[in-house]
C-alpha cells in the first residue's frame, strides 16, 4: 500500500502550508473522494484576486466523471466473464470431452504431447480459471487444456507409413468416410 502527502493546489495566504492526504490503495492512486477533497482544499484555499476557472474546474469533474464510469463499465465486465465462464464449465459436467496431455521439458514448460479422452465428473469453481476432473483421472485439468467435446482424433500421435488421411486432413466424419456436399 502506499502512503504519500498530496501538497498544495493554490495559493494561499501562507504557500507553505499543505494540504494533508493520504492515498492508501493498492496501486497509489488517487480515488473519487481523494479528488474531491483535493477540489475542496483548492476552493477553500484559492487566491481571490485570481480565482480558479470555472471551464477548468467542469473538465475536471468530467473527466474524473468518465473515468468512475469506465472503472465501474470495467469491473462488471470482468465479473461478467467470471460467471460466464463459470457456467460454461459447470455445463460440461456429464459430457466426454478431449483433453490435452503434456509434459514438462527440458526449460520446465507444459508441452502438450498427446491427448485424453473422459467424461467430465467435476468442476473446481474455487480455482482461476475453473478446473475440471474426467472420470478415472485424479488430476485437475483448467478449461485451457480441453481441446474439444466429444472424442477427436489425436493431433500428437505419429502417423505411420501407408496410413491414410482423410480429405480434410485426417478428421473424417463419424461414419468413417466423407459426409458428402451439404445441401443449400
Amino acid at each position: 500500500m502506499a502512503n504519500s502527502t498530496v501538497g498544495s493546489v493554490s495559493g494561499t495566504s501562507d504557500p507553505y502550508q499543505k494540504f494533508q492526504g493520504t492515498v492508501n490503495n493498492e496501486k497509489g492512486t488517487l480515488q473519487i473522494n481523494d479528488y474531491f477533497s483535493l477540489l475542496a482544499a483548492q476552493l477553500a484555499n484559492q487566491d481571490m484576486t485570481n480565482p480558479m476557472d470555472n471551464n477548468e474546474m467542469m473538465g475536471q469533474m468530467v473527466q474524473m466523471a468518465m473515468m468512475q464510469a469506465i472503472s465501474t463499465m470495467t469491473d462488471s465486465m470482468n465479473n461478467s466473464s467470471v460467471i460466464a465462464t463459470q457456467t460454461y464449465a459447470a455445463g460440461l459436467v456429464g459430457q466426454e470431452v478431449t483433453i490435452v496431455q503434456t509434459e514438462e521439458n527440458s526449460y520446465g514448460q507444459e508441452t502438450a504431447v498427446g491427448v485424453k479422452y473422459g467424461k467430465v465428473v467435476s468442476v473446481n469453481l474455487a480455482n482461476t480459471p475453473p478446473t475440471i476432473m474426467i472420470e478415472g483421472d485424479s488430476k485437475e485439468y483448467p478449461l485451457s487444456y480441453i481441446m474439444g467435446m466429444g472424442h477427436l482424433d489425436d493431433p500428437y500421435a505419429e502417423k505411420e507409413e501407408g496410413e491414410a488421411e482423410g480429405p480434410d486432413g485426417g478428421n473424417s466424419g463419424e461414419n468413417g468416410g466423407s459426409e458428402g456436399p451439404e445441401k443449400a
